[in-house]
């Protein structure tokens, strides 16, 4: 955090021991601070839900990092949040991770699984072009670009696909024809299947898109996607479509529901709290970014994740944190920097082969995996729908956490040269896998249980026990 004094880590793991506030929650709601914030208190007043109260500054700061960075904090992270005493801070943080480079890169990648980013079949965009295509995204977000001008940059899109991404939206289409060209516009723009649409919005769309030509030419893999009407006369379909398109209430709900999934999870939120926040999006010309710190600085974010009453209830109208398991990337980064071993992925198909070293989150190429990926859930881009990813824990997942030797390799390279008293390896282990500081009764039942067994094996195999919590594999 920039805007605040870091703390010394090796000191601070000592003086969190007299960290008083509750772990998980403070004692009251969050206050309002915005006018979102004072809309939602009230429609919770008409629908008589009682938010849950405020989620600790250790919560919080894990819950930012994951959110949008897409890792864990590291201790200094959670520390420097923790430690500082500007009223506006979680504001700052937000805005902090907003203009990220790390930040691009996960909305990247979760941009890239609607579109269907993969070289390989059944969408066989080829290595080039998905490295093309993640690119073209990842600079879209990192300067900001109005939702409404990405669209448009898609739909109107024309040329080589090794020389302009947004063309690859075309050719990530498996069966290329109009029918499935426009029912892929219409899942993107406007959350919809195609025959969801009215007839005659069917239609239209369908007409659009029949122009759309694709040709190869000598370079290995290059293809042309052209329309046949011509482009430059202003009499291509497309443009007048795409204009009408960003100026309907459909595709502004439709990225605000896409960024509430992003944040949220796989959650149903109440039809109002949708539209308030798409008339805002729309005022303020389609801004992303803006839109993603209004609601990760809102109430709603700002809740607890535990609370008493009807859940279900409290889930609908966002008076309470959802609670889910890490995506797979979120996870395998958060391990890989937890350990200091970065996991290696390799898409063996010919074409050329392709390996890399480095963040899960940072693949360009959906076919770009490894094992552990997969069995976490990553979806495999096939469809572009959000049902693709998988965030439910399975048995097999608990099986490989708890047996894996490539677990217990990585968690036995973690370092404590500099640690020498047991006290402060057992808080920076919390630090390192929580983001917070152990409490009372955790210490209680470790001491107990270091009289049964030495203390220093025990201390051994808290990595394991941690990183198999719910607390370290969910979101909360």
């Amino acid at each position: 955090m920039k805007f605040c004094k870091p703390a010394v880590f090796l000191a601070a793991t000592a003086i969190l021991s007299l960290f008083s506030q509750d772990v998980y929650l403070k004692k009251a709601p969050p206050a309002p601070i915005s006018d979102f914030d004072i809309f939602l208190y009230r429609y919770w007043k008409q629908q008589k839900v009682t938010p849950a109260n405020e989620a600790s500054d250790c919560v919080m700061v894990r819950r930012l990092y994951i959110d949008l960075a897409g890792r864990v904090p590291t201790p200094q992270e959670a520390l420097d949040y923790i430690n500082c005493r500007q009223k506006r801070k979680q504001q700052l943080l937000v805005q902090e991770l907003l203009e990220s480079e790390e930040h691009a890169m996960f909305m990247t990648m979760r941009l890239g699984d609607e579109l269907r980013i993969k070289s390989e079949f059944p969408i066989n965009l080829w290595p080039n072009a998905a490295f093309l295509y993640s690119r073209t995204i990842f600079d879209a977000i990192r300067t900001n670009m109005p939702f409404d001008a990405f669209a448009q940059m898609l739909i109107c899109a024309d040329g080589s696909n090794f020389r302009n991404g947004y063309v690859n939206f075309y050719r990530a289409v498996p069966v290329k024809n109009s029918i499935e060209t426009a029912n892929a516009f219409a899942g993107f723009l406007f959350g919809k299947k195609l025959q969801e649409l009215p007839a005659a919005e069917q239609k239209r769309l369908i007409d659009t898109f029949a122009h759309i030509r694709f040709k190869s030419t000598r370079e290995w893999k290059e293809e042309i996607v052209y329309s046949t009407v011509p482009f430059s006369a202003g009499s291509d379909p497309r443009i007048e479509f795409a204009r009408e398109s960003v100026n309907s209430p459909e595709f502004a709900e439709a990225a605000v529901r896409r960024v509430w999934r992003w944040i949220f999870g796989n959650c149903e939120v109440d039809k109002a709290i949708i539209e308030r926040l798409a008339a805002d999006f729309r005022d303020k010309d389609f801004d992303l970014r803006a839109l993603l710190y209004e609601i990760c600085t809102s109430t709603a974010y700002r809740v607890g994740s535990i609370s008493e009453g009807d859940y279900t209830q409290k889930l609908k109208y966002a008076a309470i944190y959802p609670v889910r398991r890490l995506d797979a990337e979120v996870l395998a980064d958060s391990i890989a920097q937890i350990t200091g071993v970065p996991y290696t992925y390799s898409s063996v198909i010919p074409e050329p082969f392709s390996y890399y070293h480095g963040r899960a989150a940072a693949l360009p190429d959906g076919s770009i995996t490894d094992r552990f990926l997969l069995l976490f859930g990553r979806p495999s881009r096939d469809s572009g729908a959000w049902e693709e990813r998988k965030n439910t824990i399975t048995a097999d997942q608990r099986l490989y956490l708890f047996n894996s030797a490539d677990i217990n390799s990585r968690l036995q390279k973690l370092l404590w040269q500099k640690l020498k008293k047991e006290k402060d390896k057992f808080n920076a282990l919390f630090l390192l896998f929580y983001s917070r500081p152990p409490t009372g009764e955790e210490r209680e039942i470790f001491n107990t249980m270091g009289k049964k067994v030495k203390s220093w094996k025990l201390l051994a195999r808290m990595p394991w026990i941690l990183l198999n919590s719910r607390e370290f594999l969910y979101q909360h």
